[in-house]
C-alpha cells in the first residue's frame, strides 16, 4: 500500500461514518416521515431562529442519506415559511451558518450542512437547550 493509499484509507474523513456516529445526537432533533418531511421535536423547536436552520440542514441530510429526500440542500425559501424572521434576517443567519463553517452555499439559494462540521453544530445546538443529555 502506497502513501497515497494509506492516507485515502486511515486520514480521509469519511461522510457516512461522520453521521452513522453522530446518528444517536441527531435522532433527538427532529422526526422524518416517508414524504421527507422535517418536524423538529419538543424543545428544539424553541431553538433561536438560527440554530432551528442548522436543525433543518441536518435533517435534510439526513432525509437525504435515508432516500427519503432527492437532495441533501435546502431552498433559502424553505426557511421562509418555516421561521417567523424576516427574509433578510434569514439569509443573515444562513451567513453566519457559513461563516461558521457549518454550511455550503451551492448556487443562488441553495444550502447544505457541511458533514464534517456536524460533531460542533451538535454541541453548540445542545449548549442552546442545556446540555447533551437532553
Amino acid at each position: 500500500m502506497g502513501l497515497k493509499d494509506k492516507i485515502q484509507d486511515r486520514m480521509v474523513t469519511d461522510h457516512e461514518t461522520i453521521l452513522e456516529s453522530n446518528f444517536e445526537r441527531v435522532e433527538k432533533l427532529f422526526r422524518l416521515h416517508e414524504d421527507g418531511t422535517i418536524n423538529l421535536e419538543g424543545q428544539y423547536r424553541d431553538l433561536g431562529a438560527k440554530l432551528q436552520i442548522l436543525v433543518y440542514l441536518i435533517g435534510q441530510r439526513f432525509a437525504y442519506e435515508g432516500e427519503l429526500a432527492e437532495s441533501d440542500a435546502l431552498e433559502t425559501s424553505f426557511f421562509y415559511d418555516r421561521i417567523d424572521k424576516s427574509d433578510r434576517t434569514i439569509r443573515s443567519y444562513l451567513q453566519e451558518l457559513r461563516d461558521g463553517g457549518y454550511v455550503k452555499k451551492e448556487g443562488q439559494s441553495k444550502h447544505r450542512l457541511i458533514a464534517e462540521n456536524l460533531p460542533n453544530a451538535l454541541d453548540e445546538i445542545e449548549e442552546a437547550v442545556g446540555g447533551s443529555d437532553v
